[in-house]
């Protein structure tokens, strides 16, 4: 099949560039996402531990937790935005496709979303109060995962053109679901695992906290000390499953040095995070180092995933008649220049606004009864 011709609109900026920011945003993107999944395996955790109020230090860990579930959620969202749009302006002939074709469930991600959002807030709200939130938890979890799934989909199904005339002859509605392909479940896991790493470190690095009494602060570290082991052999063990699958001729155009490279950067990204996994797990270790340690290595190993990645969309399109590479482009400096000096003070003013919080006086985490 001959790949659809692609969109005669230039590109506003170099291709490399809208790599660049797509890969950095995405990476920042996924942290987040791991922070929300790991976050709402811990309270469910701790929900059942507390057995209704019963064990005073699990509700304090739950309630920690999940009153920062929303905030976590809107870096989710807001991170989530950018590598989307650079992926339908880099891509916009195949990401299209297989959006059209799957059309109810990509809509359906919209109202997924919010309900997921609202059930973040009322776990929050029941957290505060003492009450059990693993249901609420449980589906807010099983919403982030579904709507993971809905993404995946749609960006394997753009790797695979010989497949939507087929589908779009069976039905026009959008309502189908995509081929089966051995790609999709390696590539969802490997997000969703890495909820465990990540979640875990966010445990530990407020098992310290002044506001956080120490018998909770004891069982965050605890928790999420082993909970930052098993997602760091997770993500080790998914990431070489989803490359592993992948097809003989694609792996074969990931020969390259520049491969190579962010291969080995996954490789002692993840391996870092979890030596600093396994030094948390005993008592005396400072937590917010190692804390800081894993979290470093997380973001590491993923940047270096994110670029496997994005070198596994190449080489397949390549191969079925897409070259991202011979784009064309006509850069609007001013435009560019203007959004990376926004970029810059955005960073700065987060950077002020985390400063401010840091100031202000803690408030104790404690359950109403």
């Amino acid at each position: 099949m001959q790949f659809p011709h692609v969109d005669p609109i230039p590109i506003p900026a170099p291709v490399w560039l809208m790599k660049a920011l797509s890969i950095l945003t995405l990476t920042l993107h996924f942290f987040a996402v791991q922070l929300l999944i790991g976050s709402l395996v811990a309270v469910i955790y701790f929900s059942v531990k507390a057995k209704g109020g019963k064990d005073a230090a699990s509700s304090v860990a739950a309630l920690a937790t999940a009153r920062r579930l929303p905030i976590i959620m809107t870096f989710v969202i807001n991170l989530g935005v950018p590598p989307l749009l650079f992926a339908q302006v880099l891509y916009g002939r195949a990401f299209y496709s297989s959006s059209i074709l799957l059309g109810v469930e990509w809509l359906a991600v919209v109202f997924l979303v919010m309900a997921c959002y609202w059930l973040l807030y009322r776990t929050a709200d029941r957290t505060l109060n003492g009450k059990p939130v693993h249901w609420q938890a449980g589906g807010a979890l099983v919403l982030a995962a579904l709507v993971g799934h809905i993404y995946a989909s749609v960006m394997t199904l753009m790797l695979k053109p010989e497949v939507w005339q087929e589908m779009y002859a069976k039905t026009a509605t959008g309502l189908q679901s995509a081929p089966h392909d051995p790609t999709l479940e390696p590539r969802l896991l490997f997000v969703l695992v890495g909820g465990l790493l990540l979640g875990g470190l966010w445990l530990t690095l407020h098992s310290k906290m002044q506001t956080i009494a120490s018998d909770a602060g004891d069982l965050l570290r605890r928790t999420g000390s082993i909970m930052a082991v098993a997602g760091a052999v997770g993500e080790l063990v998914v990431g070489f499953w989803a490359y592993s699958v992948q097809p003989a001729e694609v792996q074969t155009g990931l020969h390259t040095t520049f491969y190579t490279v962010s291969m080995g950067i996954w490789g002692v990204g993840f391996i870092l995070a979890l030596l600093g996994a396994v030094i948390l797990v005993g008592r005396k270790a400072n937590p917010v180092l190692f804390s800081f340690v894993g979290a470093l290595g997380a973001f590491l190993g993923l940047a270096g995933a994110v670029i496997v990645r994005d070198g596994i969309r190449d080489v397949t399109l390549l191969q079925k008649g897409f070259d991202v590479w011979k784009r064309v482009e006509y850069s609007n400096w001013f435009v560019i220049g203007l959004f990376l000096l926004l970029l810059v003070l955005g960073i700065v003013a987060i950077g002020w606004l985390l400063l401010v919080m840091k100031a202000a006086k803690p408030v104790q985490e404690k359950v109403i009864s």
